[in-house]
């Protein structure tokens, strides 16, 4: 019993002097994917404008962590990122059968968000990660609640504050950076979820040098930005979602002109598609894109569970040619 009490004792204060003990990453084993159709029992194409649909997964993960994801970023050898609404990062690796449609993941990991002195969040306030993107060779992540933009040199490591809370103070609580993506001249364009002027015009930002310059885009009925994704043109991609007790979830995919950041004072997006019933869709929050040696793009959603039992894991892969 003496000897119980020395070891738990030598166990106690080896927790309390480190914080971040239980705080590295784990690995998702047991990750089960399965194909979802974007039409159950659809015969022939599904009625898109400008996308074509070819493969989708549902994921569930072993661990009760898994869940909650916002955000996605892809990397040009199929490595996949995004962030969890409770303060933790996710990475892994895209699978693909011989036709190039998605079948799978793997490798996945995830481990926890951590502040700038190497501790995890431990607050929903601190904790609601929503996009995430690279910059300048590094690792950016949004947070809402408690709103800013923090720097990381890897997931795993600390965090630096890229943009502080008194630059976004003026944020809804929980309407806050939900979309964020680098622009070719080295500015970041961050979209708000829920700030909006007349009713109509949605503020965005786009921040240089430190500083904070208002854009207003052109808001359309119940959709709010949920992901921005910056194509090699310069242009971007915008994913929105919809939510009403009546039409249920939806989403659209449009397309964000460069040069009308510059040039207009209200921006309209081009609308490409729109994903709603009796398609399958949830509630997406994650845009991102492998580009093809033809000029086409292939298009990845994804889609935030909310951790709820009701809720699916989503991820889509469609097929687009790069033209309107």
């Amino acid at each position: 019993m003496n000897n119980f009490k020395h070891y738990f004792f030598i166990f106690f204060v080896f927790v309390f002097l480190n914080p971040t003990f239980g705080s590295e990453s784990f690995e998702v084993i047991e990750l089960h994917s399965s194909n979802v159709d974007l039409i159950p029992n659809y015969k022939g194409d599904p009625p898109l404008k400008n996308l074509k649909f070819l493969s989708g997964l549902e994921i569930k993960g072993n661990h009760f962590k898994f869940g909650g994801l916002s955000g996605l970023v892809l990397s040009s050898n199929f490595d996949f990122f995004s962030v969890s609404d409770k303060g933790y990062w996710i990475k892994g690796k895209l699978d693909f059968n011989k036709e190039f449609k998605l079948k799978s993941l793997s490798n996945v990991t995830m481990g926890y968000l951590k502040d700038e002195n190497n501790v995890p969040f431990n607050h929903k306030s601190n904790s609601d990660a929503e996009s995430i993107e690279i910059y300048n060779d590094k690792f950016i992540i949004s947070f809402e609640r408690n709103h800013r933009v923090l720097s990381y040199d890897s997931l795993n490591s600390n965090s630096e504050t890229l943009i502080n809370f008194n630059q976004l103070s003026h944020l809804p609580n929980n309407g806050g950076i939900e979309s964020m993506s680098p622009l070719k001249d080295s500015s970041l364009l961050l979209l708000s979820e829920d700030l909006v002027i007349g009713n109509d015009k949605l503020v965005g930002f786009r921040f240089y040098n430190h500083e904070m310059e208002q854009l207003l885009f052109k808001k359309t009925g119940t959709y709010k930005p949920t992901d921005i994704a910056s194509l090699p043109s310069g242009d971007l991609l915008l994913l929105e979602r919809s939510f009403t007790p009546i039409k249920g979830a939806s989403a659209k995919i449009s397309l964000i002109k460069f040069d009308d950041l510059f040039s207009k004072s209200l921006i309209e997006p081009i609308h490409l598609d729109t994903i709603s019933p009796p398609m399958t869709v949830d509630n997406f929050e994650g845009i991102s894109y492998l580009s093809l040696k033809n000029g086409g793009y292939h298009i990845f959603i994804l889609s935030d569970d909310n951790y709820r039992s009701t809720q699916r894991t989503l991820l889509m892969q469609f097929y687009w040619d790069g033209k309107v």
